[in-house]
């Protein structure tokens, strides 16, 4: 029969053992996938791609922008019959085999210039391709220029449509101080009548 005081001390010293490989054993577990070569490792995620604070998002048509974004920042206030520089941003998500964009105007814009970019290969992510292309209003009102951005990867190829939208205004009416000054004719003045001499 044992002793009371000793059995209270066998509990506390079985229960401390028991708590000790307890601690080992998580140890252990969480050095094997710290310190394990075997153990794989998490992908690295490529930082995001930087863009000029002035750029906005094109307008995507369902989830075309997880894999792509396209990005645009027009030059001046879009205007009739002025031409418009826009500088635009493609921006591949993913790893692609090659890739290239066509811009297509509609009636009341047309594309003048930069209609088409690449096609480009070995594609990374959030490498950001910069294009310039120039745009010219015919009418006022809001239209779009559309992005068609085709890619070739692990999914084929893929057309992806992006909108641009364009608010044209009105071709600007001279200001009422840089009229042409109006000029009238000079008077025509009689000849002075010859002195009568007596």
């Amino acid at each position: 029969m044992l002793i009371p005081g000793f059995r209270t001390s066998l509990v506390v010293a079985l229960a401390g053992c028991v708590l000790l490989a307890a601690c080992d054993n998580s140890s252990e577990t969480e050095g094997a996938g710290v310190g394990n070569a075997d153990a794989p490792a998490a992908p690295k995620q490529p930082p995001k791609a930087k863009l000029a604070d002035q750029m906005v998002a094109a307008v995507s048509q369902g989830k075309s922008a997880t894999a792509v974004g396209v990005h645009f920042t027009l030059g001046s206030a879009p205007t009739v019959n002025q031409d418009l520089p826009v500088e635009i941003a493609i921006v591949p998500h993913d790893k692609f085999v090659s890739l290239r964009m066509n811009l297509e105007g509609q009636e009341g814009i047309n594309v003048v210039s930069g209609d088409a970019f690449g096609p480009k290969g070995e594609v990374e992510p959030e490498k950001a391709f910069s294009h310039q292309a120039v745009l010219r209003p015919t009418a006022e009102g809001v239209f779009t220029i559309g992005a068609i951005v085709e890619t070739d990867g692990s999914e084929g190829v893929v057309s992806r449509v992006y909108s641009i939208p364009v608010i044209v205004a009105p071709q600007a009416a001279p200001a009422a101080g840089d009229a042409a000054p109006v000029t009238t004719p000079p008077a025509q003045q009689a000849p002075a009548a010859n002195p009568v001499s007596n």
